[in-house]
């Protein structure tokens, strides 16, 4: 966590230190969601070396609830002191505290919170005389060929920081919850696989692949949009 969100956590956390004097919390960055996940995963067999609280999607810390390595938050929330009185008192949207869950127990309180976004290159845009910011999925297939047989293939269109949230959105978009009776190789499925895997194969759609992020390869100008989280 950086910038803003890091600036605002230290304040809230040296706030809590002044009003609870004999309370000394120690703020570590792991960088990356990546980083920070290999360090819970490789600290999990030495369990008192774990933090006491830790940023992590729910999935990372299956394993741990099953081996009851995690507190069910559910009474904190309910005591008026610690907590809020009641999830609903607490004034946190319901979905979100669902996804903060394993296997329906509270492990989890949403901390911060991203949405997909697009990020476009406008100067890109106007030198290859894209005149309107893609809005539907079939246009951002049509400006990204656009951009790259404009570029003579020097510049691929676009491309999406995650597989995985690309492959849940879409199937969202086709009218399907990713849940484990989602069916792969139904046709919405490979509708979705194929637009993004055909725009790969044909150069005007990209993974971020070992970069991670496609943030780099943007601030590069070697793509012209990419679709990714805000935070």
């Amino acid at each position: 966590m950086h910038g803003a969100q890091e600036n605002t956590l230290k304040q809230l956390t040296s706030d809590f230190e002044k009003k609870n004097p004999n309370i000394k919390i120690k703020l570590e960055n792991q960088g990356s969601y990546i980083d920070l996940q290999g360090k819970i995963n490789s600290t999990m067999q030495s369990p008192k070396n774990l933090p006491t609280i830790t940023q992590a999607y729910p999935v990372w810390l299956y394993n741990a609830a099953q081996n009851k390595m995690l507190v069910d938050l559910t009474p904190y929330i309910n005591n008026k002191n610690v907590g809020w009185g009641s999830a609903k008192a607490s004034d946190i949207r319901t979905e979100l505290l669902d996804g903060a869950k394993i296997k329906g127990t509270q492990y989890g309180i949403p901390f911060n919170k991203s949405i997909e976004s697009l990020t476009y290159n406008k100067t890109m845009f106007k030198k290859y005389g894209i005149k309107k910011v893609p809005s539907t999925m079939e246009e951002l297939k049509q400006v990204s060929e656009t951009i790259y047989k404009k570029s003579n293939h020097k510049v691929v269109g676009a491309g999406f920081d995650s597989l995985a949230n690309y492959y849940t959105l879409g199937m969202k978009d086709e009218g399907f919850n990713f849940t484990d009776k989602i069916n792969f190789t139904g046709a919405a499925s490979k509708k979705v696989i194929n637009y993004y895997a055909e725009g790969v194969k044909k150069g005007y759609f990209r993974v971020a692949g070992s970069e991670h992020y496609l943030s780099g390869p943007f601030a590069n100008e070697k793509v012209a949009m990419f679709i990714g989280t805000s935070a």
